[in-house]
């Protein structure tokens, strides 16, 4: 009977120490890298020669990122267009971060690149959000990524790296 106490004492304080750290409070601002998985899919308009227009849906998971931060263990999508000259682009769309308590992130994209290789410059704005995160504001940088062959025609894969920066008032 004593064995049976002691073992409950424990599952009770195990419970009790887990519980505080799944519901961990999200710092109010913070700053760090983070690393993304994603995949997509594309339309593109050829507009003659070394020009084309294309647009693309895109979803993830952010697989690393600040601990304490709203893009922690979360999912995104992003909705978006760019316009190449030469294998030079600009890209324009949304993006909307799902944290796992179901809150959003709300980001919109601006970003110059190279076609298979990913933006060279630019990022997201941080434009609010839903629940906790409503007001935040911030910026997210793309950097430079590895580029990925694709698994499967018509479709893209890749990982996103950069940095995040937050703040929610």
């Amino acid at each position: 009977m004593k064995k049976l106490s002691i073992a409950l004492f424990i599952i009770a304080l195990g419970l009790v120490f887990s519980a505080s750290s799944i519901f961990a409070e999200m710092a109010k601002e913070g700053s760090g890298e983070y690393r993304g998985a994603k995949s997509g899919t594309f339309e593109v308009i050829k507009l003659g020669e070394g020009r084309l227009q294309m647009n693309y849906d895109e979803q993830g998971a952010m697989v690393d990122a600040p601990e304490n931060s709203p893009f922690f263990n979360s999912s995104f999508r992003a909705l978006g267009t760019l316009h190449s000259i030469d294998g030079k682009y600009k890209s324009y769309g949304s993006l909307v971060f799902t944290c796992p308590n179901g809150d959003q992130v709300f980001a919109v994209i601006a970003a110059d690149g190279v076609l298979g290789a990913g933006p060279t410059e630019g990022g997201a704005d941080l434009i609010g959000g839903t629940g906790a995160c409503s007001g935040i504001e911030g910026r997210i940088d793309f950097m430079p990524r590895p580029a990925m062959k694709s698994s499967k025609q018509g479709t893209y894969q890749g990982i996103g790296i950069g940095k995040v920066s937050w703040k929610i008032p």
